[in-house]
């Protein structure tokens, strides 16, 4: 036996004792096994209103990274190092060796750019009920590579262990006759009823870290007989909830499942339901998705179908259609095919804002007109992406060759088939998907520094030293010229132009994996953290203030109400973000279904692609800024995201204080 091995055992840490057990195999083998000793170890009886894999484990298992990180996140996954080192000195510096060994995030090459390598993905759960675990040993033993095809049927061996387990415990509980039958079929054997296939999914869910939930309206319907699954449903999303989980898609087919979905998660923070609009989308369902976003949940958020296609269309024409129909929004909101996809989420962030920052006491004083301003800085643009690609496609590389990532190859086609691992490209979908801060920012800049330098001639060495400054009679003068949110035709063909070049930047190479690059808008939580990092800014921001809200017109700007915001953001060239671009709709509860759902329609109409809802008052986020005890149940949407007001950092809450809200 392995010392390293022996010693894990002994400190009762499974999943690091398993990567050590066999160390002359290759590396998807050994976390294979790694992963067939956690779940033979893995506590079934611990359900608390979390994820229930936890136990006493220091190194678990990690959906995204193979394995915890050794710093960052949430409660038990905040990182193995300190729990381990409590148990065992010589074990945390053993694994905090081996993490660094296998680390795939890379050191930037410039300040602007944040490298993640979080990849959000979602199970094939349609095939998993069709055929069941056990059906898939036929396809993993042809698999021509050992590592990978004994290394998979080790999994299957774990889970089997861990999935007999859970069955013993709820008969030992006396659980629910139904489930345990349930429990007894999926998700080994195939599905056979609408109640055996919501129990498969959650089933398969928690296996992948409870992720998302994929296409779940389309992927049920096989098993639907009339019924109404609508509490059941509930229950599933309840699990996403408190497991902090991500998202799912509903429609466009549109069939009863859609109804149910939307009554199920009302009240609920998550899964984040997407909601594919097409033109024909019944009326009433409309009214029923209007109604639900009035509720307060953030939910759903509106997607534009017949603009998600034609991009996915135009970016991977290779795809069948059935393929592309499969689109769901992993993570906040990530371009996925739901079962076939490995693009990230996200790879990397580019802040634009510190790009223009830099260049702007750099160039202004000598460019002598507003064009030449711009050329240069486009060209500074350009470079920083070229160097974030290149970054992120040294980070995929390396997570390549030195992490595999053997649940995930399990669970996402065509992995098995091609007998290559999901890191290393085995996945049908492959791509990279990148954002920006500061878009907005940047637009209402360069419209700042046309009106004030190049047509009222303010000189540009005092202009400058004004900004820096903070001098407030400029920041006046910065706020009041021309922005983004008016819907005015100058400024939307300055943003349209600067979106359209950022965006086609990203055009003229490929990931390492293979696909296309995936340039989004949102925001997640980056958008305080990015703007610490940047001084005054020609929009009239202050230094060290929140960057732009995604796509939403910056705060305090929006003037002309919601209409002018909306037709705003639609002058951005939304069809080449293909990782999909947010617009975050902050409106009162006064507001009738009708008029929400003409917004919608009117914004996708004017090729919008994405709009989220948050429904509140000024007079609601001050009290629970002062009474957080009070308002426990306040969700608002975030930067792609739905969260719990009183769990966000006091940056982000002063950040969504100053969004516009549209009162009726």
């Amino acid at each position: 036996m392995d010392e390293r091995e022996k010693l894990f055992r002994e400190i009762g840490e499974p999943y690091a004792a398993g990567f050590f057990e066999a160390p002359d195999r290759g590396l998807f083998y050994r976390f294979s096994l790694a992963l067939r000793r956690f779940y033979e170890a893995r506590p079934v009886n611990t359900w608390n209103g979390g994820l229930d894999r936890r136990g006493d484990f220091a190194v678990q298992p990690d959906c995204a990274k193979t394995f915890n990180p050794a710093f960052g996140g949430k409660g038990t996954l905040k990182g193995f190092y300190e729990p381990l080192k409590k148990k065992s000195p010589q074990a945390a510096e053993i694994m905090l060796e081996c993490r660094g060994s296998s680390n795939f995030t890379v050191t930037p090459s410039d300040d602007a750019i944040t490298i993640s390598g979080y990849t959000h993905s979602i199970p094939y759960y349609e095939r998993v009920l069709r055929e069941g675990l056990t059906g898939y040993r036929r396809r993993i033993q042809a698999i021509g590579d050992r590592d990978m095809r004994e290394g998979l049927l080790e999994v299957l061996a774990g889970l089997e262990d861990y999935h007999g387990r859970c069955l013993a415990h709820l008969r030992d509980v006396g659980a629910d006759a139904p489930l345990i039958a349930a429990l007894e079929r999926v998700p080994f054997h195939p599905a056979r009823t609408l109640y055996e296939a919501v129990v498969g999914w959650n089933f398969i869910a928690y296996l992948d870290g409870l992720d998302n939930l994929g296409w779940i309206d389309e992927g049920l319907m096989p098993y639907y007989k009339g019924e109404d699954a609508t509490e059941l449903l509930h229950e599933l999303f309840e699990n996403v909830t408190v497991n902090d989980g991500w998202s799912c898609s509903i429609g466009p087919h549109n069939g009863p499942l859609t109804y149910q979905c939307l009554k199920a998660v009302q009240g609920l923070c998550r899964p984040m339901m997407e909601l594919r609009v097409r033109p024909d989308m019944p009326e009433d369902l409309w009214e029923l998705a209007a109604e639900t976003a009035l509720t307060g949940g953030g939910q759903p958020a509106f997607y534009n179908e017949p603009m998600v296609q034609d991009m996915l269309k135009k970016a991977y024409p290779e795809l069948p259609d059935e393929d592309r129909m499969r689109f769901s929004g992993a993570g906040c909101t990530e371009t996925n095919l739901a079962g076939l996809s490995n693009v990230g989420g996200i790879d990397a962030n580019l802040n634009l804002a510190l790009v223009l920052e830099r260049y702007l006491y750099q160039a202004l004083p000598d460019c002598p007109t507003f064009e030449a301003f711009y050329q240069g800085f486009c060209g500074q643009v350009r470079s920083a992406v070229e160097l974030m690609l290149a970054d992120v496609t040294r980070n995929h590389e390396a997570r390549a060759k030195r992490l595999p990532n053997p649940m995930r190859s399990l669970l996402i086609d065509d992995c098995i088939d091609r007998g290559i691992d999901y890191n290393a490209g085995g996945a049908r979908f492959n791509g990279a998907l990148t954002t920006e801060s500061g878009m907005i920012n940047v637009i209402d800049s360069l419209a700042a520094v046309r009106e004030l330098v190049y047509r009222k001639r303010m000189d540009p060495g005092e202009f400058l030293r004004r900004l820096k400054e903070e001098d407030p009679q400029l920041r006046r003068m910065l706020r009041a010229c021309p922005h983004y949110g008016l819907d005015l035709p100058e400024v939307n063909t300055l943003a349209h132009d600067l979106s359209e070049f950022f965006y086609t930047c990203f055009e003229s190479s490929r990931p390492y994996r293979g696909g296309r690059w995936l340039p989004s808008s949102h925001q997640f939580d980056r958008y305080t953290k990015e703007g610490a990092k940047v001084g005054p800014t020609p929009d009239g921001r202050r230094s060290g203030e929140a960057l732009c809200d995604s796509n939403a017109p910056l705060s305090g700007k929006a003037g002309k109400g919601p209409t002018a915001a909306l037709m705003s953001a639609a002058s951005l060239c939304q069809e080449k973000i293909l990782g999909i671009p947010v617009f975050n709709l902050t409106i009162g509860g006064r507001y009738a279904p009708g008029t929400l759902c003409s917004l919608v329609k009117g914004y996708f109409g004017a090729s919008g692609v994405q709009i989220q809802v948050t429904v509140l008052s000024k007079e609601v986020l001050e009290d629970a800024m002062e009474h957080p005890e009070e308002h426990e149940d306040l969700i608002v949407r975030v930067g792609g995201y739905s969260e719990y007001f009183n769990r966000l950092t006091p940056e982000l809450k002063q950040a969504i204080y100053q969004r516009t809200v549209y009162e009726r």
